[in-house]
C-alpha cells in the first residue's frame, strides 16, 4: 500500500483537505467548510462567551469579527460548529441546543480566524427514581442496601443527587440516611426513595430468623478471574434444613467480590475470607487464588506499511483477499496468501472524505462500502463485485435515504443493517445488489438530538446496537421474542449507563462497537477530545474501556465485568475460538482470554495473553499507534491502525 511521497490523488487530496479546513483543529463528527470572509479579519469574538443551559434548552449567540485595529470587519460570513456533538448543537445562525449534561465548546469561524464561546449544560430536572433492593426477602436481624438511582425524562442517570429514605413500617424494616435496611420483625413493609419530585418505591418481606447453624459449601482453591460458586447451607432448631435460605455476603480485603448469589471471583492471587450471614448467624469460608496461568502469545506475523499521508479505516476478509478502507475516497484490495508478505493487488476510489465501513456477504460474491462526507447525491452505500476479490469493481449504489452518509454497515445475509448520519438504523435488502431497496428502520425516540449510533452486529435473530451515549440496544429482528423482523424491528432491551461517570464532560464518548459471544455483549467505549487536529502528527489522546454484558436475558442485560486500560480509548472487536481480539486505539492490538464465566476486572485478573504495539517510524503519526479495526479468518487476525496501515498476527498455541 505504498503511496508515492509527491503527486498523485491522496496527495491532492490532502493539499485540498488542509486548505478547506481553517482552522486545523477540527471539532469531531463536524463537518465544518470554509467560507470566504473579509480579509481584514484579525480576530472573532463570540458573546457570551461563557453561558449556563439546562438540557433541552437554546440559547443564541453572537459573533463579531474584528481587523487589527479592534474595528468590526465588514463583509464577514460566519461558520457555526459545536463540540461535543452530542453534547450540543448550534445552527448557522449560531442559535445553540443543549441536549445533554457536560460542557460544549462552541466555534464561528470567519475566514482563518475563530472565536469560542464554553457552555456549561446542566441536567433537567429529576424525573424518575428507579429504586432496587438486591433481595426480595431478608430475616429479623438481616440488613441489605438499597439501590437507588435518579433519572430525568430522557432517562439519562443524575450524579450526586441525595435520596432521602423511608419505610412504610418502622416495626417490620427500619432503614438509614444511607439506603441501609435492617430486618425488625416478620411482615412486609414498602421502603421509599424521594429526591426532589422523584419517587420511587419496592416492596421487601421480612421473616423470622429460623437459621441457628449456618455453613458454607464451594471449591476453596480458584484462579484468578475463575467465577466461584457457593452455596450457604442453613440448619434450624431441629437441625432439619431450612429451605430458600438467604444471606448476605462479605468478602475480606480488596482484590475480590461476591455477587448476591454467592458468586465469588478474585482480581488479584491471594487468601479471601468468605463471610455469609443470616441475622445474627454467621459462617465463614476461606478461597486461596493463585494467579492466571498465559501460555499463549500474540506475535505479528505481517505489514503493510501505507506510506505517506494515508490513514487507514476499516478493513473485511474473504478468503485470502483483504479489503482496506481509508480517509482518502480509496479502498485498497491486499493479497494474503503470503501473510508475512501482504501485497496490494488494487485499488479503486470512492470519492468521500471518510469510508467508514465495509463488509462482505458470507459467500464472498458481494462486499458493501460505508461512505460520507461526500457531496450529499453521493452519500451512502456502494456496492463491490468480488467475483475477483483482488480486483473488486463497482456493481451499484445505494443513496436514497442516506444523505448524511453511512457511519457504519453489519451483513446479516443479503440483508444490510445501516448506521447513518442521523443516528438511525437503516435497513437495505441487497436480494437484487443492482436495485438494494430499504426495508426497515428503527431509532432512538429522542427527536434526533444528540443520537448516534456507531457500531451494529445481527446474530441470531437479535440486533445488537452500539447507541453511543445511549449504551446498548437489543433488537428483535426475527428471533421472536418480539415478533419483529428486517421490516419492523422490535424493542427487546436496552442497558444504558451514564458515560460522565468514566469520561470528562467536554470529551465526545460512548458506546463505539459490538460483539456478542455465546451469552455476552462485548460493548467498546472511545472518547476523545471534542477538539482534534487530524491534520497534525501529534497523538490523539483517547479514553475507553470494553463493557462486559450479560445478556442471559435479552429483555434484562446486566453488566457484569469490564476490561480497561488507562488512557485508551478502544475502537474494534474480534472474538474466536474464546479469545477476544481488541483494536485498543493507540494500545495497539490486544488478545484477552474470554474463556468461561467473565466478571470483575479482566486486565487485573491477568486475563490478557498478549498485545502487539502497532507503532511504525513511516505511520502518518511517527511510532504512535491507534488501532481501528480488527477481523480474522482461521486463526490468521488482520487488523488496520489509522497511522500505520495493515497488521497481520496469530495466537501461538499453548504449551503442552
Amino acid at each position: 500500500m505504498t503511496v508515492p511521497r509527491r503527486g498523485g490523488y491522496f496527495q491532492r487530496s490532502r493539499r485540498r483537505y488542509r486548505e478547506r479546513m481553517s482552522p486545523r483543529l477540527l471539532p469531531l463528527f463536524a463537518l465544518v467548510l470554509a467560507v470566504p470572509a473579509s480579509a481584514q479579519v484579525a480576530s472573532v469574538e463570540v458573546t457570551p462567551d461563557r453561558a449556563t443551559l439546562i438540557a433541552g434548552n437554546e440559547l443564541q449567540l453572537s459573533a463579531v469579527a474584528r481587523d487589527a485595529a479592534g474595528r468590526p470587519a465588514a463583509g464577514a460570513r460566519f461558520v457555526w460548529s459545536a463540540v461535543p456533538f452530542d453534547v450540543a448543537t448550534v445552527d448557522s445562525t449560531g442559535r445553540i441546543r443543549a441536549h445533554r449534561q457536560g460542557r460544549a465548546t462552541v466555534f464561528a469561524t470567519a475566514g482563518d480566524r475563530t472565536g469560542s464561546a464554553v457552555i456549561e449544560i446542566e441536567p433537567k430536572s429529576l424525573s424518575v427514581i428507579d429504586l432496587m433492593a438486591p433481595q426480595e426477602e431478608i430475616v429479623v436481624g438481616g440488613s441489605l442496601v438499597l439501590q437507588a438511582t435518579a433519572r430525568t425524562e430522557d432517562g439519562e442517570p443524575l450524579r450526586e443527587t441525595v435520596f432521602t429514605f423511608r419505610t412504610s413500617d418502622d416495626r417490620v424494616a427500619a432503614v438509614d440516611q444511607f439506603g441501609v435496611v435492617t430486618g425488625r420483625g416478620d411482615g412486609t413493609a414498602f421502603l421509599v426513595a424521594t429526591a426532589g419530585d422523584g419517587r420511587g418505591e419496592v416492596r421487601l418481606k421480612v421473616v423470622d430468623n429460623r437459621v441457628t447453624r449456618l455453613a458454607i459449601t464451594g471449591p476453596v482453591r480458584g484462579k484468578t478471574g475463575d467465577v466461584i460458586r457457593l452455596r450457604p447451607l442453613g440448619e434450624d432448631r431441629r437441625q432439619l434444613p431450612v429451605q430458600n435460605l438467604a444471606v448476605r455476603w462479605s468478602v475480606s480485603g480488596t482484590g475480590a467480590s461476591i455477587g448476591d448469589g454467592g458468586e465469588f471471583v478474585a482480581d488479584r492471587p491471594g487468601t479471601y475470607l468468605v463471610t455469609a450471614n443470616a441475622g445474627a448467624v454467621a459462617a465463614s469460608h476461606a478461597i486461596r487464588v493463585a494467579p492466571r496461568p498465559q501460555s499463549r502469545r500474540l506475535d505479528p506475523v505481517g505489514h503493510l506499511s501505507p506510506g505517506g499521508d494515508l490513514q487507514t479505516a476499516d478493513v473485511a476478509v474473504t478468503g485470502t483477499a483483504a479489503l482496506v478502507t481509508s480517509r482518502s475516497g480509496r479502498l485498497y484490495a491486499v493479497d494474503l496468501r503470503d501473510p508475512a508478505r501482504p501485497v496490494r493487488t488494487d485499488s479503486l476510489a470512492i470519492p468521500a472524505d471518510l469510508l467508514n465501513g465495509i463488509a462482505i456477504t458470507d459467500d464472498g460474491k458481494l462486499a458493501v462500502v460505508a461512505r460520507a462526507g461526500a457531496n450529499p447525491d453521493q452519500n451512502g452505500l456502494v456496492l463491490l463485485d468480488l467475483t475477483d476479490p483482488l480486483h473488486p469493481k463497482r456493481r451499484s449504489e445505494f443513496r436514497e435515504t442516506l444523505p448524511g452518509g453511512a457511519r457504519s454497515v453489519f451483513l446479516d445475509g443479503r440483508v444490510a443493517y445501516v448506521a447513518d448520519a442521523t443516528g438511525t438504523l437503516r435497513i437495505i435488502s441487497l436480494e437484487d445488489p443492482a436495485l438494494p431497496r430499504e426495508v426497515g428502520g428503527w431509532a432512538m425516540n429522542d427527536n434526533g438530538t444528540g443520537r448516534h449510533l456507531r457500531g451494529i452486529e445481527v446474530k441470531d435473530g437479535l440486533a445488537y446496537l452500539a447507541y453511543w451515549r445511549h449504551g446498548l440496544i437489543i433488537l428483535d429482528v426475527g428471533n421472536g421474542l418480539r415478533g419483529g423482523t428486517p421490516g419492523k424491528p422490535e424493542l427487546v432491551g436496552h442497558f444504558a449507563y451514564n458515560v460522565a461517570d468514566w469520561y470528562p464532560a467536554d470529551w465526545s464518548a460512548g458506546a463505539n462497537a459490538v460483539l456478542r459471544h455465546r451469552n455476552y455483549v462485548f460493548l467498546a467505549d472511545d472518547s476523545r477530545p471534542g477538539v482534534i487536529d487530524w491534520a497534525g502528527r501529534e497523538r490523539i489522546p483517547g479514553l475507553g474501556r470494553v463493557h462486559v454484558i450479560d445478556v442471559s436475558d435479552p429483555a434484562r442485560p446486566v453488566r457484569v465485568a469490564e476490561y480497561h486500560l488507562p488512557d485508551r480509548g478502544a475502537q474494534g472487536l474480534w472474538v474466536e475460538d474464546d479469545v477476544l481480539y481488541v483494536a485498543f486505539g493507540e494500545g495497539g492490538l490486544r488478545a484477552l482470554d474470554v474463556s468461561g464465566e467473565l466478571r470483575g476486572d479482566l486486565a487485573a485478573q491477568g486475563r490478557e495473553i498478549g498485545a502487539i504495539w502497532t507503532g511504525d517510524p513511516r505511520g502518518v503519526r511517527p511510532n504512535l499507534p491507534m488501532a481501528r479495526a480488527i477481523t480474522g479468518r482461521s486463526g490468521l487476525l488482520v487488523a488496520t491502525d489509522v497511522n500505520s496501515g495493515l497488521w497481520l498476527a496469530r495466537l501461538t498455541p499453548p504449551a503442552p
